[in-house]
């Protein structure tokens, strides 16, 4: 079977772009380890991970968490995941893993990799492996079936090891009753907040206040390094008149995208909700449900839908008139997606019942399922494999200039004796918007993780190559007083503010422990009680209070008996006195009619952990050279 897909391979030839086969190659590059040493990213128990690996792993790392994303991949988000890092550290653990499957002796059969590769998603036609498909992917992405089958094996081989680890993993049926408390268990929280700004207009600031608050914390107001660079540019966008895609490119592309192509069945909706919450007692509840008893006998007497949801649903739709817009019928769920699944156009549903309330429901039109035609989408493709073969275009030539200028010292020199347009930033600080520069802080990173006169690597920011000379840098300084006395001034205010937000919350917890009534000892301080509602320990941001993890935590640990907390807490600049009002466990019917799955789930999170901690402590055994 192999040799025939490396008969068939040699005869074809394809471009054509499909991310999910890029996801096959993200950590790990076929290029060879006989490079120089010049190209090496790291090093990990004498196995070199070169230069050409390291930016293909970062690209494609890129590229799938924009995909992701979408336009919520900011740049703080790029430096909070830390991406870089992480290419680098997804390499070095998969050659220690297959340093590891060498020391078990682990190898992988020829049939264990025919059936890989038969099996693999992107090679697949109608759920069966397509022959035509894979040949033509792996041309595309200029690989020969025998580097391919190479990087399978290495996969098959590091999933082996990883399985031999993970099946140490044990759960306990303590284990799993103790977490699923710790994940469902809720607490009601009443709580008090003394905000710094209430005190401001009793807080004094001396010049000598500021002199002792400047002198204390000068690094506060250190003024950032500067650095201005000369540039070489190579944006994709410069070559697109350069590029030619023929009709059967095009073709290709729609052939063999096609399930990119196809439009699912949308239904047009219009909904009314009326709302209970968790906890309502059965009154309230019956008032509900009569409520949608009464919007039902006037959708009856031929009453519009429309105006029955604004005049009477709680949801946000209703200043719609209760309009959904179209819906993928495939994206539907729960009693609500079965109801108008169930419907024909023009139809209403009956009262639809759930946890969050009653629904009623209305499908306008209904939209079936298409494939969209090559001659809709052709502009689409044509600006696809543009755009992609002019990246391709921008790359090479960056390499070839990075070629060329390594034994260079004058960015500048070079620039003038190719003739080519080179740019100059001025002087900038870290992250700082540069105006003619997409930036997404890889290029300010590169320019100030240079030496004066130091030329770097080639830097790829928002798809666009950049290679940088250093020409010019200014140190950082602490300012003078009189340059910052403003900021300083507003600082000390603060802090005096939230000194006696402070002062106040803890003298009025303690006061609060032994108070007969709470509300008019609250009030009498010009304060009030507010309640949280329930929440749970992994539920992110308690209401009305924001994220603490220390409140999540010590919230949880409030008695009946002892239901204050023994200190206050501060969340954004703010004051917290907290008392337990609720407490609610699990639901025991739930839990074992949810046991097993949740079992399972536990299992798998515990074999990844023990995975986890293996692996990092085989690392730390390991001899690691990193070059950044």
């Amino acid at each position: 079977m192999l040799d025939l897909m490396r008969k068939h391979a040699r005869s074809w030839f394809i471009q054509v772009a499909l991310f999910a086969i890029i996801l096959v190659f993200v950590f790990w590059g076929v290029g060879t380890f006989n490079e120089d040493k010049r190209n090496r990213i790291a090093v990990v128990n004498n196995s070199p991970i070169t230069l050409s690996e390291y930016r293909e792993a970062y690209d494609t790392l890129l590229k799938r968490y924009r995909d992701i994303y979408k336009d919520r991949l900011s740049d703080e988000l790029i430096d909070k995941l830390n991406l870089k890092k992480m290419a680098l550290e997804n390499l070095i653990d998969r050659v220690l893993l297959l340093q590891e499957a060498e020391g078990l002796n682990f190898e992988v059969t020829e049939e264990e990799l025919r059936e890989s590769i038969m099996n693999y998603p992107s090679f697949q036609k109608d759920g069966n492996f397509d022959n035509s498909k894979y040949v033509r992917l792996l041309r595309y992405h200029r690989m020969s079936p025998e580097e391919f089958e190479a990087s399978q094996r290495r996969d098959l081989l590091i999933k082996k090891v990883a399985e031999f680890i993970k099946d140490n993993a044990k759960v306990l049926d303590k284990e799993v009753s103790d977490a699923y408390i710790e994940e469902n268990e809720s607490v009601d929280i009443e709580f008090v907040k003394v905000t710094p700004s209430s005190f401001f207009d009793r807080v004094k600031v001396s010049d000598d206040d500021i002199k002792d608050y400047f002198s204390k914390h000068k690094e506060k107001y250190k003024i950032a390094a500067k650095v201005n660079v000369y540039y070489l540019s190579f944006n994709p966008k410069n070559y697109e008149s350069k590029i030619e895609i023929t009709e059967t490119d095009i073709n290709d592309y729609y052939r063999l995208n096609i399930e990119g192509f196809k439009v699912p069945e949308k239904v047009k909706v219009r909904y009314i909700l009326i709302k209970t919450a968790s906890g309502d007692n059965s009154e309230s509840v019956k008032k509900a449900r009569e409520k949608a008893e009464k919007v039902v006998k006037e959708i009856q007497k031929g009453v519009k839908f429309a105006s029955l949801a604004g005049k009477y649903s709680d949801d946000p739709s209703a200043k719609k008139g209760g309009d959904l817009g179209y819906i993928e019928k495939v994206r539907l769920a729960g009693p609500v997606g079965e109801a108008i699944s169930s419907l024909k156009a023009g139809e209403v549903s009956p009262i639809i019942e759930s946890p969050f309330g009653f629904h009623i429901v209305k499908v306008e039109k209904i939209q079936d399922a298409k494939t969209r035609s090559l001659k809709e989408v052709k502009p689409q493709i044509l600006s696809v494999l543009k755009r992609e073969r002019a990246q391709e275009l921008a790359d090479e030539e960056a390499e070839d200039v990075y070629e060329r200028i390594f034994d260079e010292d004058n960015l500048k020199e070079f620039a003038a004796s190719e003739k080519m347009d080179i740019h100059q930033t001025g002087l900038f600080t870290m992250g700082e918007d540069l105006k003619e520069i997409d930036e997404d802080r890889t290029f300010s990173n590169a320019a100030f993780s240079l030496e004066k006169g130091e030329i770097s690597e080639i830097i790829k920011a928002s798809g666009v190559n950049y290679i940088l000379q250093m020409f010019e840098r200014l140190a950082p300084r602490i300012p003078e007083l009189d340059e910052v006395d403003k900021n300083v001034r507003e600082d000390v205010k603060k802090k005096k503010g939230g000194d006696m937000a402070r002062t106040k919350a803890e003298k009025l917890l303690e006061e609060l422990k032994t108070a007969k009534e709470r509300k008019r000892l609250v009030s009498k301080n010009r304060l009030k009680i507010e309640e949280t509602g329930f929440f749970k320990r992994r539920g992110g941001a308690i209401p009305k209070v924001g994220y603490s993890e220390e409140i999540n935590k010590d919230a949880f640990l409030l008695t009946p008996d002892n239901p204050y907390a023994n200190k206050v807490f501060k969340v954004n600049d703010s004051y917290f006195i907290l008392r337990l009002k609720e407490k609610k466990g699990i639901d025991k019917d739930k839990f074992e009619s949810e046991k097993d799955r949740f079992k399972e789930a536990l299992l798998e999170q515990k074999k990844e952990e023990i995975f986890r901690t293996w692996l990092n402590g085989l690392k730390e055994k390991a001899e690691i050279e990193r070059e950044i």
